[in-house]
């Protein structure tokens, strides 16, 4: 009986050596694990997450609407020289996204035809107030457009609209020349063969430039180039026909 009895006795306390190393009724082991605590939800964070979200996809949204954002404004269909009126068939429009004031929109073309430009303006330009003047700057009396035939080697290389050079009647059995103007390039040089710039690739042959000169000096630039006697120097460029100061006779040079 007594072996009957260690022997249920050594079954009993197998049993509780197994419950309590899963766990299960007495002391856990040292080294036995806890089942982890149920996580506890925090509804305010994941709200704020939410609204993050939502609140950056609608800035990212405005700002894309701001970039596309496009008004007509106006622009220039071709090349216009300083000094030229201003009228509908040089312009056309385009959209662009500018808060610039000085941009012409289209629904302010009427405000601007029959203005001058007063410095060149090129194709495809956008048409800026800061171009313009309400008053002929080549009327008045005190300059006049002269028309100048060109040689190549007398004039410098890629003479174009806004150069103010010195015009110079080179002179004659070793005569030193003679200054004759300060002269501002409205067109640039162009040959007879069809649009070749001087200086930029063009045929030299027959190039000319037209020139705003002070009055009392054109009918000797006019004489000096029909004896083939005129030559250049360029003085400066981005010159505007309204700076009128600048166009002074050399004539006290002599």
């Amino acid at each position: 009986m007594r072996t009957s009895t260690e022997s249920v006795s050594d079954a009993v306390q197998d049993r509780q050596r197994a419950r309590t190393a899963r766990g299960v009724g007495g002391r856990a082991a040292p080294g036995a694990s806890r089942p982890a605590p149920p996580r506890r939800r925090r509804p305010a964070f994941a709200l704020l997450g939410v609204l993050l979200i939502l609140g950056g996809a609608a800035l990212a949204g405005l700002l894309a609407l701001r970039m596309d954002s496009r008004d007509p404004v106006l622009v220039l269909r071709s090349d216009v020289p300083a000094g030229t009126e201003i009228t509908r068939d040089l312009l056309g429009q385009t959209n662009v996204a500018s808060d610039s004031d000085l941009i012409v929109p289209v629904g302010a073309l009427s405000s601007v035809l029959g203005t001058y430009s007063r410095v060149p303006l090129n194709e495809g330009q956008l048409l800026d107030t800061s171009m313009l003047v309400r008053t002929n700057p080549l009327g008045g009396g005190r300059v006049a457009e002269v028309g100048v035939p060109l040689v190549e080697g007398r004039v410098p290389d890629g003479l174009d609209s806004g150069d103010l050079v010195r015009v110079v009647r080179i002179g004659e059995s070793g005569e030193p020349g003679t200054p004759l103007a300060l002269a501002l390039v409205i067109q640039p040089p162009v040959s007879s063969s069809g649009g070749g710039v001087l200086g930029g690739g063009g045929d030299a042959k027959g190039s000319a430039a037209t020139l705003l000169v002070p009055i009392e000096v054109a009918d000797a630039i006019v004489d000096a180039a029909g004896n083939n006697r005129i030559g250049m120097s360029l003085v400066d460029r981005g010159v505007a026909v309204t700076d009128s100061e600048r166009l002074r006779s050399l004539a006290g040079d002599r």
